[in-house]
């Protein structure tokens, strides 16, 4: 569910308090920003007159020729930057695409009046269940294939260019099922209030990403993504685990009193990081930073870092649809590190 979702649910319920765990420090407070899967969502399908049907089927091809292009694009950078063999993946992908297009089904169900979203999904969803049910590892796998495949298309008949991610308002909260690595490389620079999800590990790869770009992170409890109506406003506070989903005004004056606190500790803390580290019995120590993005060298610079100890690169594959070439990968290190000459 996104802003412009006509199934949004407005604000005005008594105040409610979840407890989850505590992933990532710190608190944040804004309108909820809702994410759900376009495969999983049971919204009701939107009807058609059988004069609709050529122009739903239009769109469709055009999804699925989009779709198509994106999984040739991408066999072709894998196929350069690592192997034929992990390419396959995606080329097997694209047949697929083809057999569920040439099925006939997405047609049929454009034939009971339901429009070209709820046609796709229909069709994908049950072949997914296909899957699921069979007997062998290797063939359930495929279920999440099929998956990918159907929120690929579905994405491109919702005009989505990439994530609905991307278009988290700043000073929002973003309440999701999961939460990956690249979302959050993706969330450090939209100015997102905090994340509420529905279950994360404290040591997953997104989870440390998170501490690192200070997003305060809250995880469950079970089914809070459901229990949250989008655009509520939500008070995060990502060091005790809590959630308060449309707070009283008392609740909403004490969190933010705890918000200006915790804003003028990281202003101090800015403030004596830039002076010399010496331990207790005055020995000189040298603070070197932890960097892989843009983010990080700005955070770096600004917290009085006097060197690189870690350089990692994952967050520069993680932060694209496909993996840089060479050289593209030599002139974002080239510009990540313009900033470090001297130190």
């Amino acid at each position: 569910m996104t802003q412009d979702d006509p199934n949004v649910v407005r604000p005005g319920r008594d105040p409610t308090t979840f407890t989850g765990v505590a992933i990532s420090p710190g608190v944040g407070m804004g309108p909820a920003w809702l994410v759900v899967d376009l495969f999983k969502s049971d919204v009701d399908p939107a009807t058609i007159t059988r004069d609709q049907i050529a122009g739903e089927w239009s769109r469709i091809l055009t999804s699925f020729e989009q779709t198509r292009r994106e999984l040739e694009d991408s066999t072709l950078r894998i196929e350069e930057q690592f192997d034929a063999a992990l390419a396959g993946i995606f080329r097997a992908h694209g047949m697929m695409l083809d057999g569920i297009l040439s099925s006939g089904e997405i047609e049929r169900e454009l034939e009971s009046l339901v429009g070209a979203e709820g046609a796709v999904r229909r069709v994908f969803r049950r072949l997914h269940e296909r899957f699921t049910a069979l007997k062998g590892a290797t063939l359930q796998q495929r279920a999440d294939d099929v998956a990918d495949l159907g929120r690929r298309v579905l994405r491109h008949l919702r005009g989505v260019d990439g994530s609905s991610l991307e278009h988290v308002p700043k000073g929002n909260v973003l309440v999701l099922d999961r939460l990956l690595p690249s979302d959050v490389v993706a969330l450090s620079r939209r100015g997102v209030a905090a994340i509420v999800v529905g279950a994360l590990a404290s040591g997953a790869h997104a989870a440390l990403l998170a501490r690192e770009k200070r997003i305060p992170v809250v995880a469950g409890p079970p089914g809070i993504v459901h229990r949250i109506r989008n655009f509520e406003e939500l008070l995060v506070d990502g060091s005790r685990g809590t959630v308060v989903v449309s707070p009283d005004a008392e609740t909403r004056r004490t969190f933010q009193a705890r918000l200006e606190a915790f804003d003028r500790a990281v202003v101090r803390c800015r403030g004596a990081c830039r002076e010399p580290a010496f331990t207790l019995d005055r020995e000189l120590v040298t603070v070197d930073a932890n960097l892989g993005a843009h983010d990080d060298v700005e955070l770096a610079i600004d917290n009085g870092a006097d060197g690189v100890g870690l350089f990692r690169i994952e967050q520069l594959y993680l932060a694209r649809a496909l993996p840089p070439s060479e050289d593209e990968l030599f002139e974002e290190l080239r510009a990540l590190t313009a900033p470090l000459r001297g130190r």
